[in-house]
């Protein structure tokens, strides 16, 4: 299993998009940075923002793109028919890009993190760091697990790249909306506890400072706690990764 992880790993230098989408999380707290510094917001309220639009909007869209071209390089290559004779088990090989793909979100994580850390010193004071690597790290594997559905949908088409970002940006987006409207909707809609990008917000809005303590009220019905939120989140990848594991073996076979 590790040498199919390594091998899959060797692919990456063919795919500069993930190199890009390293310097745009790199990039991606500089227009940050200059309005939290307009403002005279402090180092939390940076983070926060960088975590709201970097990791809920940009890290899937970013991951799902960099799935559809993990899962369809063998196919594009016609090296299938070479794999079959090896032989490579679909299922292993299937998990090995889902292990290249959870790296790569933690590397997107963390260097987004000290990007951000950068771009603190800018603003004034940085604290908490060591938290906030921790929720990187956190961020980087959950994040990981919104992608799986559209993962699915992408192993189950198969179809072109064009489709597959089409489908990650819509993906991507309607999570977001919902993510960043929580609010607006009830506390028992189904959405906000199935969706996962949903979910990790409920569970993140709980961090959120507050001194007037005006918003807490209203956030309070949508909170929830980290043994729901990581149930909910290990219950997905359970039913996404044998989805995509089924899938992938019947397509190639």
């Amino acid at each position: 299993m590790l040498d199919i992880i390594s091998c899959e790993f060797s692919k990456l230098k063919r795919l500069k998009f993930i190199l890009i989408s390293i310097l745009g999380a790199c990039l991606f707290p500089i227009p940050a940075t200059i309005l939290i510094a307009k403002d005279n917001l402090p180092f939390e309220q940076l983070f926060k923002l960088v975590v709201n639009f970097g990791y809920f909007l940009l890290l899937p869209i970013v991951l799902s793109i960099v799935a559809s071209q993990l899962f369809f390089i063998e196919r594009d290559n016609d090296v299938l028919k070479n794999l079959a004779t090896v032989p490579v088990p679909k299922g292993k090989l299937a998990l090995a890009k889902l292990a290249v793909l959870l790296f790569i979100s933690l590397f997107y994580s963390v260097a987004g993190l000290g990007a951000t850390i950068i771009g603190g010193f800018i603003v004034g004071i940085v604290e908490g760091v060591a938290v906030k690597l921790g929720m990187s790290i956190a961020f980087g594997i959950m994040f990981f697990v919104t992608v799986l559905p559209v993962v699915v949908l992408i192993v189950y088409f198969n179809r072109s790249y064009i489709f597959s970002i089409i489908l990650s940006f819509v993906y991507a987006i309607f999570n977001f909306s919902i993510s960043l409207n929580i609010i607006n909707f009830e506390p028992n809609n189904p959405l906000l506890s199935v969706l996962p990008a949903p979910v990790i917000m409920r569970w993140w809005m709980a961090f959120w400072g507050d001194p007037t303590g005006e918003y807490t009220v209203l956030r309070q019905p949508y909170l929830l706690s980290t043994p729901a939120c990581v149930g909910i989140l290990c219950l997905i990848t359970i039913i996404a990764v044998l989805l995509i594991c089924m899938i992938y073996k019947k397509q190639e076979n």
